[in-house]
């Protein structure tokens, strides 16, 4: 089928293809509907198959011509997008729209034109990607973190033992409690017994904390709390309570010494004290490392694209944001409808968190179009003997299509290595801020 054709560049990476069927050729389409129809149809009156055209077409003339007009669009459409340039190729998750199709009527008489529009891939010229200077924050790792790490490990080593004592701060107790009325009834609903908390932090619905220092095991007593309009809780904001307490249990934390002998619990490879401590700090060395390469990444990202233009289709938006919402609910362990209702108790819904969402899945989307770009201008590739080379990475995958599939996304996986190994050689990092090792893991980035 004959057609003329015309794109039109729309914003957000968007086509309008307007198709031109000629009228020869849309009184041919119409005339093949109309006999095929003819030869099956069944009218009272007539043969099957005898019905004649003239009354074929004064019966159901608008029917046939509706039918008619979509069948040449759609295999005008398929044709057109099947032979057009790759740069007006449609997206994979964009589907092409009639435009004003409620007004599309077919005259056999006359040429047939419609458009349709749908997404492209975007179209963008590359920033310069080379030669920056960017400032990148100076960080070392001083006696602080060491010291910090080292008292993590005792915590985690220590020993849990019940104490005859009073409960102090960070003491773990063990208490039974249930809220009273003036008449020191229980109220129904509110006892708790065998609730455990560790004293300081808190996490209890009445922060009694305070309260339970110098009670040992054993002993009871009922402690009034007020709580301000304000209180997180809003069941008890702006009341007084009186809760009787019991402590059951007391225990302690039993931290060890940090000595040799220590050391050599956390593992066989130390036989000292410095032997831990060197070890601790290389570990640290090398998570500072990744952390400043990764923070030299997005700083350098965030440079490229001051000056990169990019115009996102709104589907690669959305493709975008359901791959994210996807990993986000995977996480929770739940269905989808499960997980949208504890959402809603939670006053949050899934449109409300892709809005939040979407100037991140913007910024993603540009960088892996920019990088994607720069792989090619850079002729970046991966050979057969670098994938032979770490051939054990594949060991165990019997399947030869998945085999094929997994080596392919690694493959993927190192050019994009190579390329930002690629952008951190061809610019350049000068001396920024000093931090802290604290302040830079914890997130402070110094302007650029």
């Amino acid at each position: 089928m004959e057609t003329e054709q015309k794109f039109t560049d729309l914003d957000n990476s968007a086509v309008e293809l307007t198709l031109t069927i000629p009228k020869d050729t849309v009184a041919d389409e119409y005339k093949k509907m109309v006999n095929k129809h003819a030869k099956t149809m069944q009218l009272k009156g007539f043969r099957k198959g005898k019905v004649p055209v003239s009354v074929i077409e004064k019966k159901f003339g608008s029917a046939l011509r509706e039918e008619a007009m979509y069948s040449m669009i759609e295999s005008s459409v398929e044709k057109a997008l099947e032979n057009a340039d790759s740069d007006y190729k449609p997206l994979q998750y964009s589907s092409p729209t009639l435009v004003g199709e409620k007004e599309l009527k077919l005259d056999t008489a006359s040429d047939f034109s419609f458009s349709i529009s749908y997404d492209i891939f975007p179209k963008f010229e590359l920033p310069e990607y080379t030669g920056h200077k960017i400032a990148a924050p100076q960080v070392t790792v001083d006696d602080t973190p060491l010291q910090e790490e080292l008292t993590k490990l005792l915590e985690q080593n220590a020993m849990v033992i019940e104490k005859d004592g009073p409960a102090e701060k960070d003491s773990i107790v063990t208490i039974d409690y249930f809220e009273m009325d003036e008449n020191d009834t229980m109220i129904d609903g509110t006892k708790r017994e065998d609730y455990v908390f560790t004293v300081g932090t808190e996490y209890n619905i009445y922060k009694f904390d305070n309260d339970i220092i110098g009670m040992k095991a054993g002993d009871s007593k009922v402690i009034e709390k007020s709580f301000g309009d304000d209180y997180e809780n809003s069941d008890y904001a702006g009341k007084t309570v009186r809760i009787n307490t019991t402590v059951k249990v007391v225990k302690q934390r039993d931290i060890p010494e940090l000595d040799d002998e220590f050391a050599q619990d956390v593992s066989d490879d130390y036989k000292t004290l410095d032997d831990l401590k060197q070890a601790t700090r290389k570990k640290l060395e090398e998570g500072l490392e990744v952390r400043i390469r990764e923070n030299k990444i997005t700083n350098l990202h965030d440079k490229l694209l001051e000056n990169l233009t990019i115009s996102l289709p709104e589907s690669m938006i959305n493709a975008e944001l359901e791959n994210t919402w996807r990993r986000f609910a995977s996480q929770s362990g739940m269905k989808e409808e499960q997980f949208l209702q504890i959402l809603g108790m939670q006053g949050q819904n899934k449109e409300a968190l892709l809005e939040e969402w979407k100037p991140q899945a913007e910024k993603s989307l540009k960088i892996q179009l920019m990088v994607d770009k720069i792989i090619s201008n850079e002729k970046i590739e991966i050979e057969d003997k670098e994938v032979e080379e770490n051939a054990q990475l594949f060991e165990g995958i019997d399947d030869v299509r998945q085999k094929e599939y997994y080596q392919q996304m690694w493959k993927e996986d190192r050019k994009m290595q190579k390329t930002v190994d690629l952008l951190l050689e061809k610019n350049t990092f000068t001396a920024g801020e000093n931090l802290t090792y604290k302040e830079f893991m914890e997130g402070k980035n110094p302007p650029q």
